[in-house]
């Protein structure tokens, strides 16, 4: 590395999975969440293929993070790829069971695998944790268990 000595400790705790790519490049969870920011950004543009490099490579730096989890989910899913998409909702709610847009993507996720009974628990559980659905997942959740019926 040009200009900059290896910490080869530090190298070690990345390579032995004892801390994250994020801590090892110095990224603060601020940081983190702006370049997240941008990539939101992009999906709700529809510029899915930049959303998924982005968030591919947050996921990388933070593995553990809820959001970008279930956000790299969302492209996923907006991809047409329900199977991955289903993967990311499910990684983010292992970090997070009460994070309601996961539930509501993965129950959505499922619907488009034809996994009906799996999709539709997992919309309740998202419309559960937010029944007034203040968020625009459950009010998706809400709309799609409405259409089933």
């Amino acid at each position: 590395m040009k200009g900059r000595a290896l910490d080869t400790g530090a190298a070690e705790r990345l390579a032995t999975g004892q801390t994250t790519l994020a801590e090892f490049l110095g990224l603060g969870r601020e940081q983190l969440y702006e370049i997240a920011g941008r990539a939101y950004g992009l999906m709700n543009s529809g510029r899915l293929e930049e959303a998924l490099v982005i968030y591919s490579g947050l996921v990388a730096a933070s593995p553990a993070d809820s959001v970008f989890r279930c956000h790299l989910g969302a492209v996923e899913l907006r991809r047409g790829r329900a199977a991955e998409a289903e993967v990311e909702f499910d990684a983010a709610l292992r970090f997070n069971r009460a994070n309601v847009d996961a539930l509501s993507g993965r129950g959505e996720a499922r619907l488009r695998l034809g996994r009906l009974v799996e999709a539709v628990e997992d919309l309740r559980a998202a419309l559960e944790l937010d029944p007034q659905a203040r968020r625009p997942s459950t009010v998706r959740a809400r709309a799609l268990l409405h259409s089933l019926r």
